[in-house]
């Protein structure tokens, strides 16, 4: 009896592991029944799940060796990484996406900002991998996008939630935390702050750094950049760390506003702007820095509208006719190519800040006539400048400038006198000393004169 036990026990022990394979495909959706033409992947440890994604009303997660068919609803959820489908629901009014097959034209509805993913044709639907760069898609095959098809878009994380960085150690966070102790009880005789300011503008980079920066110590930042009380070489480290906490950190610049809110105008534009308003040539560096941070602080949420509501684009106006500093003339007309004349970054901007986006788009109208006027002033200078050699990069960068601006204005920006015969010069300046990789000031001295003139020269 004891011996038809154990066999008993043992003929269970391998009827359970015979079984298993097949519980685990009994765990499967009751919508994803076996099928000989959609057989099952299987990994250790996992469920098993069909080759082919059977998707249903709502939105379940696509594995990244499935294969998703044609005509659904796909996103790409940021948070995971992963992408999920359903079917078509064509009474949502929200944007949509719809996965199509190779050499199949896209089908869509109208997207929305922030929409779902847009799969574009002439990408493999097979191996699961969408190129995303920017905002755009770029296919395998490097062909030609169809101008109908719906543009990539993502779902964004939540706008006030920061991953945190794991590599950042508990030494990393102690050296941070002992230089913004500094700061926050910074004077003009603490002999420790020229180090704590340099560690922070060096650190501000990292997005955790930025966001507790901002959080904790944005005025005392702001203070010591706009006083003549400390070193320039301190105000300057302050505008460094300023700008490094704000850039391409989204989470810094939504927590600026929440914290501050309707203060934002008194506590940030309002001193930069006075600041941006005095004579910066005995102290050119500084100047440059004070410019870096202000085109940072300047993408707070509703930051162009108060900018110019303070006067801002006229503090800027002077200080490019006052200062000798060419690189600073460099720094000033980028920024107002990059802020208000480059219409693709205030359309991103406009979808960053679904609420701002509109007041962005009603600051480009109020401040139109006043950029109108920087053709005069950017062509009056170059004049100025005549023949001899100079800062290039400034040059180019004025150059770009202009030419963006003739594409806004057109007949409101014209060629001032002595402007073509400046173009002809320089060309020839530039061809006699053949400088180092001259293309790169030939062609934008070529564009202005295409754009203001008509000529090729």
């Amino acid at each position: 009896m004891n011996g038809f036990n154990r066999i008993a026990v043992i003929f269970l022990f391998l009827f359970s592991l015979l079984l298993s394979p097949i519980l685990a495909i009994s765990d499967l959706d009751d919508t994803q029944h076996r099928d000989p033409d959609n057989p099952l992947i299987c990994h250790p440890g996992k469920p098993c799940y069909p080759k082919t994604f059977i998707p249903t009303t709502t939105f379940r997660s696509v594995e990244p060796d499935q294969i998703i068919p044609t005509g659904l609803h796909v996103r790409l959820n940021i948070g995971t990484g992963g992408r999920e489908a359903k079917l078509i629901d064509p009474s949502e009014d929200a944007g949509h996406a719809v996965y199509v097959e190779k050499d199949k034209k896209s089908e869509s509805l109208p997207v929305i900002p922030y929409s779902d993913l847009a799969i574009l044709p002439d990408q493999d639907v097979q191996d699961g991998e969408s190129a995303i760069t920017g905002g755009s898609t770029s296919n395998h095959n490097n062909t030609t996008e169809d101008s109908s098809s719906p543009p990539v878009q993502h779902i964004p994380p939540p706008e006030d939630k920061l991953k945190p960085n794991p590599h950042l150690s508990a030494s990393d966070w102690e050296i941070f935390n002992t230089a913004l102790a500094t700061l926050q009880g910074s004077h003009p005789a603490n002999k420790n702050l020229p180090e704590a300011l340099s560690t922070l503008s060096d650190l501000s980079h990292e997005p955790e750094y930025g966001v507790k920066l901002v959080e904790t110590a944005l005025s005392n930042l702001i203070t010591i950049l706009v006083s003549e009380s400390y070193p320039a070489s301190v105000r300057s480290s302050a505008a460094i760390a300023l700008g490094n906490s704000l850039q391409n950190n989204a989470v810094a610049l939504s927590r600026v506003k929440r914290i501050w809110a309707d203060r934002t105008s008194e506590v940030l534009f309002k001193p930069l702007v006075k600041a941006l308003e005095k004579d910066w040539n005995k102290e050119k560096i500084l100047g440059r820095r004070l410019m870096f941070a202000v085109s940072r602080v300047v993408r707070v949420k509703d930051g162009k509208e108060e900018f110019v509501a303070l006067g801002g684009l006229q503090a800027l106006e002077k200080l490019y006719v006052d200062t000798v500093d060419l690189p600073l003339k460099g720094k000033i007309a980028t920024f107002l190519q990059d802020e208000f004349l480059d219409m693709e970054m205030v359309k991103m901007e406009g979808v960053a800040n679904v609420k701002g986006g509109g007041q962005q788009q009603k600051v480009l109208k109020e401040g139109k006539d006043n950029l109108a006027g920087w053709c005069d002033i950017l062509q009056e200078d170059l004049v100025k400048r005549g023949h001899e050699a100079g800062d290039l990069d400034s040059e180019v960068k004025v150059l770009s400038t202009l030419k963006a601006l003739k594409e806004r204005y057109e007949d409101k920006c014209l060629g001032k006198e002595g402007m073509k015969a400046w173009l002809d010069g320089e060309l020839e300046r530039v061809k006699k000393e053949e400088e180092e990789d001259a293309d790169w000031i030939k062609v934008p001295l070529q564009d202005v004169a295409t754009s203001f003139f008509g000529v090729t020269i």
